[in-house]
């Protein structure tokens, strides 16, 4: 560009600037509110249509940015009002976003930026949305549904560049956020050092993974070199024992203080199966199904009943067939699968039911389980599903439904790597289970969680079908690719815990 060029563009800018900055005639803006209250007056008689013709002319004149910011605000939140009663949420989005650059903005609108990007399910629009709100308006945190930042995160890791969620999770850290029951969110805080040890921020990074109190998130960063340096600083505090110990205590606590939920109650159940003290996981459970009669409503008594109840019976299913009473677990289990939540539904455990109907080798019975499942299923709960109906379909001998049910997981195996691994398992592909084995290890964001999926914990009481699959899990451990691969990004160590998941 040269030099009388490039001093036209500055004055064209300033120019610009000017403009943006003089306010319209006290005319011109007279007419502009006269449209935003008709806009209004419309949207009010239900005439949404042309009540969103009249504002969209405000909102995209040339001169728009030259009303008082005070009208501004009020053309571009009924332009989103309207466009959200139409249906329309990239205008809903648009308009929100706009807004929030003015100074009436407040902490709602952020929110409601958030729930426009979730509408128009663009994840990365989610994760700056949410980072805004976190940085500006961090009392809000709490109206926030924690499945929900979860799940945005973890769609986030699956979809966008590496590292594009650093400035959430610092923004939630600097917050001290910590989920119901003052629990720390022990994964996003190891994903959050991870990052930081990327960019060589060490004392940052120590001081994030202190606050990683879960006893699968120490183990995870035990086995992953990548914190080799954070675990030095400290090696007290990452012992898995003492942290399951700790939380047990705490929920127990948790458990004396909070009678009328179900929540802590079940929490310590799972603990102690972790410990493999089952007599007393089943004493537990039994206590809590003894204090529950003792009540003439207990779904009116506690205040979780539709969300835990079914998981407290699934917890008393597993303690059932650690004890080796698998007919009483099977019975326990199928009794949670008709246990319906607020919508009434039940997805998880019919899919487990299912799914131990197959462990048991009962493959008909466990198609005939999922024939309750609805289509209202998440990606992951979908996988679980295929894993359920691929078993049946090894079992069945049914060629046409394994292939079926195979390609299904090559398609889909980012929502579920684990079970996309038992997959390969299941079929008795040896080179496939390496090859994706390594290909997890390699990845950079998936190593800590294939890492954690591979240590050496205690083994609960297995069927035959369950013994031959752990059999060939061990065999795929021992190869020598696998081994290399292992030794080169992390380390597999014993523990006296029950694996995740088990």
């Amino acid at each position: 560009m040269n030099l009388s060029r490039l001093i036209g563009v500055v004055l064209f800018l300033a120019l610009a600037g000017c403009a943006a900055n003089n306010p319209l005639t006290e005319s011109a803006q007279r007419a502009a509110i006269v449209q935003i209250d008709l806009s209004l007056k419309l949207a009010a008689d239900h005439d949404y249509v042309k009540a969103q013709s009249v504002i969209h002319e405000v909102i995209h004149a040339k001169d728009f940015g030259r009303l008082p910011s005070a009208e501004q605000y009020r053309a571009l939140t009924t332009a989103a009002k309207l466009a959200f009663t139409l249906k329309q949420p990239k205008l809903d989005y648009e308009s929100r976003v706009r807004l929030l650059a003015l100074p009436e903005a407040t902490a709602d609108d952020r929110m409601a930026r958030v729930r426009a990007a979730y509408r128009l399910r663009d994840t990365g629009e989610i994760i700056i949305g949410l980072t805004e709100l976190v940085q500006k308006s961090p009392e809000k945190l709490g109206e926030l549904n924690q499945g929900y930042v979860f799940g945005s995160l973890r769609d986030a890791k699956k979809t966008l560049p590496h590292g594009s969620t650093l400035p959430l999770l610092q923004a939630l850290y600097a917050a001290h956020w910590k989920l119901k029951w003052n629990q720390e969110p022990s994964n996003l805080w190891e994903d959050l050092a991870l990052l930081l040890l990327e960019q060589n921020r060490l004392a940052e990074a120590i001081d994030v993974a202190s606050h990683v109190t879960d006893e699968f998130g120490v183990i995870s960063m035990r086995a992953d070199r990548r914190f080799d340096a954070v675990i030095a600083a400290n090696p007290a505090q990452f012992d898995p024992g003492a942290a399951l110990k700790r939380n047990l205590e705490h929920y127990q606590a948790e458990a004396e203080r909070a009678p009328k939920s179900l929540t802590p109650k079940v929490a310590v159940i799972d603990f102690l199966m972790e410990q493999q003290r089952y007599g007393g996981a089943l004493a537990a459970a039994d206590g809590v199904l003894v204090e529950m009669r003792a009540h003439a409503d207990p779904k009116q008594w506690y205040d979780d009943f539709d969300d835990e109840y079914a998981w407290l019976l699934d917890s008393r299913s597993r303690v059932l067939r650690r004890l080796g009473r698998w007919d009483e677990g099977l019975d326990q289990l199928a009794a949670a699968s008709w246990v319906l939540d607020k919508s009434g539904k039940n997805v998880s455990q019919v899919i487990n039911l299912g799914d131990l109907y197959c462990e048991l080798g009962k493959p008909k019975e466990a198609l005939g389980a999922l024939v309750r499942l609805g289509s209202d299923v998440s990606p992951y709960g979908r996988t679980q599903e295929a894993y359920v109906r691929l078993d049946a379909a090894v079992q069945l001998s049914d060629p046409e439904q394994t292939e079926k049910w195979l390609a299904y997981f090559k398609e889909h195996r980012v929502d579920a790597p684990r079970t996309y691994e038992d997959v390969l398992l299941l079929l008795n592909d040896a080179e496939a289970s390496a090859k994706w084995m390594i290909e997890r290890l390699e990845d950079k964001d998936l190593r800590s969680a294939t890492l954690l999926s591979i240590q050496d914990y205690a083994v609960p009481v297995l069927t035959p079908r369950q013994a031959e699959l752990q059999k060939r899990r061990r065999a795929l451990l021992a190869r020598a690719d696998v081994q290399a691969e292992i030794a080169k990004v992390g380390r597999v160590e014993s523990y006296k815990i029950e694996g995740l998941g088990e």
